[in-house]
């Protein structure tokens, strides 16, 4: 395949945007620059397009797509109450499937190449195999993350009686489906929850992750002022636990010595601005993180009040930190900024190289070099809020859309072009899964809330407002 006349924004170290060609072979970028032949290949006339690495969303929960628009105006107290409390309890195998491929279609078709999925809705085994089918049918590259949350189920399905069965499925999972650690789909893990589970517990979990050579750990963590004050990262470093394979997700707790110890043990943190902003999680951290030498993406986390798009992450963790900046600068010393920081380049580089460094991926995607994998995508300039691009980078940060994607390469394949997806049958599943969305929210208006409300307000105490 060869992409002809792309203004290519590489994020590789010191590149400058340059109108070039790509020449792709058995799925790695093979050559890069100006007037590439190549006869017999596949070509793509991408003259006034931008070409940038497929984005990376470092934690998203892929299973919530039947929940769109619910969570709105929720904070994170309501989003436990009413869908890791509730709407998880009426998940059956096949809805996880269409929540997981459809979620997948979703990240691609905006442009996502490379998500990390924290499934915590493995509420039977057949859940956990219809998860990672879901993601391999839709051609997306991922690292599954097989997650240990406990769910109580509402509706009939096959549990086994055996209490070790989540230890026992992972393993299965790890020989079966995921046995490769070179297929497009990748075995991961997600703990039960690392704040708030027993040291020992997160320990046999993590020394299960690591037995079962899960390619990243993802624990939730440092969730602002919900955030039980127990330092979960100091813990986890004192009994040995950190490593290059942990990558934690939110950290707006997290102390600057914490980030620290993270940065030492080669740890990575996955920032989620919208979530944390809106929830009540604190400050996204991402930039407080970057500067500490941590590695750091970015992540949509779920679509269930949240657009599917990397876009939004992008600007508004970028646009919140610039605004918290200049306020300490006007409340602190009564002054404006010279200049502005941080800058466009820092989220669009969290979002594709950061997000690849942080899963320890960046031998592979996060930019387009010769060599890597070529996860590629093409954005038009054509379209009104996309004329004129004087800056490439701006352009893709503050002003594109996911309609602007007009081809989506994932392993040198066009899942996406012309603006349309090429993989998955969206209009085919679509009756399927809206059934599937009217039938979950049909069993979440069935339960009284109110006593599980009662409860996790207890459990969180005088951290509420």
């Amino acid at each position: 395949m060869l992409i002809r006349g792309a203004r290519l924004v590489t994020m590789a170290a010191g590149a400058r945007d340059q109108v070039s060609d790509v020449l792709i072979e058995r799925g790695r970028i093979a050559a890069i620059g100006p007037s590439i032949e190549a006869p017999g290949a596949e070509l793509i006339d991408a003259h006034g397009m931008l070409a940038a690495p497929g984005f990376v969303d470092t934690h998203r929960h892929v299973w919530q797509t039947q929940l769109r628009t619910i969570a709105t105006d929720w904070s994170l107290h309501d989003y436990v109450v009413y869908i890791r409390a509730i709407a998880s309890t009426f998940y059956t195998a096949a809805d996880v499937y269409l929540g997981n491929h459809v979620g997948a279609l979703e990240a691609l078709d905006a442009g996502v190449t490379t998500l990390v999925d924290h499934c915590h809705i493995v509420n039977s085994p057949d859940h956990a195999e219809e998860a990672v089918r879901g993601l391999q049918d839709a051609g997306i590259r991922a690292i599954y993350c097989y997650g240990t949350f406990v769910n109580t189920p509402r509706v009939p399905m096959d549990v086994p009686a055996d209490p070790n069965w989540r230890v026992d499925t992972a393993k299965h999972l790890r020989k079966g489906r995921l046995s490769s650690d070179g297929g497009l789909v990748r075995f991961g893990f997600a703990p039960y929850e690392a704040g708030v589970m027993s040291l020992a517990t997160l320990a046999d979990e993590l020394s299960l992750a690591r037995s079962l050579g899960a390619a990243a750990i993802s624990c939730h963590g440092g969730v602002g002022a919900y955030d039980r004050g127990d330092h979960v990262v100091e813990k986890m470093h004192e009994a040995g636990l950190l490593g290059p394979d942990i990558l934690f997700v939110h950290g707006s707790a997290f102390t600057d010595r914490e980030l620290g110890l993270l940065r030492d043990a080669g740890c990575a943190i996955s920032a989620t601005p919208e979530t944390e902003l809106q929830m009540g999680m604190g400050f996204p951290v991402a930039h407080r993180a970057r500067e500490q030498g941590v590695k750091v993406g970015l992540g949509v986390d779920i679509v269930s009040n949240y657009s599917g798009d990397m876009f939004m992450p992008m600007r508004l963790g970028l646009q919140a930190t610039r605004g918290l900046r200049n306020l300490e600068n006007y409340e602190r010393k009564g002054k404006a900024p010279k200049r502005i920081s941080p800058g466009a380049a820092d989220v669009l580089r969290m979002a594709t190289l950061g997000g690849a460094e942080a899963i320890r991926m960046d031998g592979q995607i996060g930019s387009i070099e010769i060599g890597k994998r070529a996860d590629i995508i093409l954005v038009r300039t054509d379209a009104l809020h996309m004329t004129p691009v004087h800056d490439a980078i701006g352009a893709l940060v503050l002003n594109a859309r996911p309609s602007d994607i007009d081809t989506v390469l994932v392993d040198g394949r066009a899942v996406k072009r012309h603006g349309k997806l090429l993989t998955g049958d969206w209009q085919g599943i679509r009756p399927r899964f809206t059934e599937s969305c009217a039938r979950i929210m049909e069993g979440v208006r069935s339960v009284d809330p109110a006593p599980i409300d009662a409860s996790w307000s207890a459990r969180w105490g005088s951290r509420l407002v």
